[in-house]
């Protein structure tokens, strides 16, 4: 979908003061917690008497769950004149499955979880002011506000050598943690384009974006009273994107 939506565009014809742009990088700082740290009674897993196996949950982030994210971003950019310009925008963030020791058992013994892979579909629109100091170089400032569609996320919990009984083993794996979720974004991004020529140029941004808090589904931690162990999923991450501009 994304390749036919790109070969329309390149093919259509396009007013000069309309410019596509192509953008990719990584997120190496986000902030927000990703679940919180309780601690329960979890003796019903091994079916041994109430009370007698303790464990503690540490509350984790998403930059323990998933660290660095990747994303790529196509953008449709209206010059109003020399110093403003309207974005249309479509985005992709996205991570590799998080695997990780969230707390022990009994004192001793680790708490593993995976969580599934993280990926979100935005669509956005921004506000920019050039600053253009030079013919060549354009330091420039926007504002953005959007929609974001977070894929669903699941967890699978385990004692290394201890499985649990039947039936929370099964329970217990690619459980539902995070609902498909809809939710708004919003950014605040400061950058620089350098101009080649009056056809391409190179971009460099970053700044902040932020976005609403997960929706948890408690249909299995629920019977484990953790219904407050998701209760979290608010995101925030400073990009560093590399991007390609052409003007047509």
């Amino acid at each position: 979908m994304l390749a036919a939506v790109l070969l329309t565009l390149s093919c259509a014809p396009l007013p000069a003061a309309w410019s596509l742009s192509l953008k990719g990088g990584l997120v190496p700082i986000t902030s927000g917690g990703f679940h919180r740290g309780p601690s329960f009674d979890g003796s019903v897993l091994l079916g041994l008497p109430a009370g007698s196996l303790p464990v503690e949950v540490d509350a984790k982030s998403f930059d323990d769950v998933y660290g660095n994210f990747n994303e790529i971003a196509f953008e449709a950019t209206y010059a109003a004149g020399e110093k403003l310009s309207y974005t249309l925008g479509l985005g992709w963030l996205s991570s590799d499955e998080g695997n990780l020791r969230v707390g022990t058992v009994a004192g001793t013994l680790p708490l593993n979880a995976r969580f599934s892979e993280y990926e979100d579909f935005q669509i956005y629109a921004a506000l920019r002011y050039n600053f253009r100091v030079t013919e060549r170089w354009n330091p420039y400032v926007a504002f953005q506000l959007g929609y974001t569609q977070v894929d669903e996320i699941t967890a699978s919990f385990s004692v290394p050598g201890t499985p649990f009984i039947a039936p929370y083993q099964a329970a217990l794996t690619n459980a539902k943690f995070y609902d498909a979720t809809n939710t708004w974004n919003y950014g605040l991004l400061i950058g620089v384009e350098y101009k080649f020529n009056d056809t391409a140029s190179l971009s460099l941004e970053t700044g902040y974006v932020g976005q609403g808090g997960l929706d948890d589904n408690d249909s299995v931690l629920g019977l484990l009273g953790l219904n407050a162990l998701n209760d979290e999923g608010d995101l925030s991450y400073v990009p560093v994107r590399l991007g390609l501009n052409f003007r047509f």
